[in-house]
């Protein structure tokens, strides 16, 4: 199973982006539209992570509880060391921004490791453990909800493929159920809102459905292309690509519109939409007629782990009057070219300089 997917690749690009117009939002009705939209993209991380999780190079998807366990458990230490080095670089700049500000060290500490935030942390992969005033989105939620859910599969794998459509199924529909509830009846779980973010945006209600998404998408390709020569498994694909591709601008609008009628949620039913068309589109798709694939390859996971600091770093320079006020137009475009600059054209420029070649 050949695990580089270029269409992957370049649509992780774009999520990236859209994850980035979340957190600095442009205005306005155009604002809401693309908010909407940008829904889709860190559900799509996870689909993603699901759909490559078993699949390895040179041999098929393990079917055996062993096999299973071994896979993860790799893909499993990668994280680990991808989620240590993040954090602690977030960690570094928020003790900076404190320490400088005249907060002392212990008070740091306290304010982000206390007993409720262990809570919030451990139930939700939220709270001040990994953000705070110094940076104010928790996007590490992705990488920490992530290892819940290897974790899980590991502990479970005998039962995995007997249990994740009915999961997949239960957990989307308590998600859609609860952010009914955020609109027609707030109850208090855990004596916390459930207008909460991250009490329905977690490892449990997102992160778990669509890794095990992947996963039994994973498995239909690989069923399908088990049944038939390849060309005529590609070609019970492609007579449905116009379909995908539907699929995928239907998700939008449904975004869009429920976005309009329930206020602004998590995820929404259109972004489940938008992730199922670019699974079945990115088996399908055409020769691309673009290298922005190879920064997506190479630089999405940094694009989504640091742009929040650079939003930071940039408010940061902006207050104090080191760079001039921007506008909220402005925001998002900045911080799109910075990242692209740093972590798409800098290492492509470095690459060359060294006679390799940037993939």
């Amino acid at each position: 199973m050949n695990k580089d997917n270029r269409f992957i690749y370049l649509f992780k690009l774009i999520a990236c982006i859209f994850v980035i117009t979340i957190h600095a939002p442009f205005p306005g009705l155009f604002g809401d539209l693309v908010g909407s939209i940008s829904r889709f993209a860190v559900p799509f991380f996870f689909a993603v992570s699901g759909r490559y999780l078993l699949a390895g190079r040179g041999y098929e998807t393990p079917k055996e509880p062993a096999g299973i366990r071994n896979m993860v458990c790799k893909r499993l230490l990668r994280l680990f060391r991808m989620t240590l080095i993040v954090y602690s670089l977030h960690l570094a700049f928020s003790l900076w921004f404190y320490l400088s500000g005249g907060t002392t060290l212990h008070e740091w500490f306290w304010d982000k490791f206390n007993p409720f935030e262990a809570r919030i942390f451990i139930l939700f992969n939220s709270g001040r453990f990994i953000y705070d005033g110094s940076y104010v989105f928790d996007h590490m939620w992705y990488l920490f909800a992530l290892i819940y859910v290897y974790i899980l599969i590991i502990i479970f794998a005998k039962v995995l493929r007997k249990w994740y459509k009915g999961l997949i199924v239960l957990l989307l529909g308590m998600l859609f159920f609860g952010e009914l509830l955020q609109v027609y009846y707030p109850i208090r779980p855990f004596d916390i809102s459930i207008n909460t973010w991250y009490v329905l945006r977690n490892w449990l209600f997102v992160g778990m459905p669509f890794v095990l998404l992947g996963v039994l998408f994973g498995d239909y390709i690989e069923k399908l292309e088990g049944g038939a020569s390849d060309c005529g498994a590609k070609n019970k694909l492609i007579r449905f690509r116009p379909f995908y591709i539907i699929l995928i601008i239907a998700g939008c609008i449904f975004s869009f519109a429920e976005s309009m009628i329930f206020g602004s949620k998590e995820v929404y039913t259109g972004s489940v939409m938008i992730v199922v068309g670019i699974l079945f589109l990115s088996e399908v798709h055409g020769p691309l007629r673009t290298s922005l694939w190879k920064i997506g390859k190479r630089s999405s996971s940094n694009i989504y782990f640091y742009h929040v600091l650079i939003i930071a770093v940039l408010d940061i320079l902006s207050q104090r009057g080191i760079i001039p006020q921007y506008t909220m137009w402005q925001k998002p475009l900045i911080v799109i070219v910075i990242c692209l600059l740093l972590f798409g054209c800098i290492p492509f420029l470095y690459d060359r300089v060294r006679g390799r070649e940037f993939v």
